[in-house]
């Protein structure tokens, strides 16, 4: 069971495919919030604390165990999906110097 308490006020960086920055401010890392309902957490914008969905039963089980192992992050937490790896592993770095 989710200690969702726990969680509240961790900084995520959202980096999966399905994510996109915030429609008022373009930030891109959220805070955890308060549960609602069925909810185990909300998301809201860091900068303009604009609602952003719903932190998922999976990633918070998995948060509250890394925490509990290793204590709270001094940084924002990325969590990102394969896809969204992969394809920045692909992603040209830029132009090489001319030798």
């Amino acid at each position: 069971m989710t200690d969702a308490p726990v969680l509240a006020g961790l900084r995520i960086q959202l980096e999966r495919t399905k994510d996109v920055p915030c429609g008022v401010c373009g930030q891109t890392v959220v805070v955890v919030g308060k549960a609602a309902g069925p909810h185990v957490a909300s998301l809201h914008c860091a900068t303009c604390d604009r609602h952003r969905g719903w932190l998922p039963k999976t990633i918070a089980d998995f948060l509250v165990e890394m925490i509990s192992r290793f204590g709270w992050p001094t940084e924002a937490i990325t969590i990102r999906n394969p896809k969204f790896a992969q394809a920045n592993a692909t992603a040209p770095l830029g132009a090489r110097a001319a030798a």
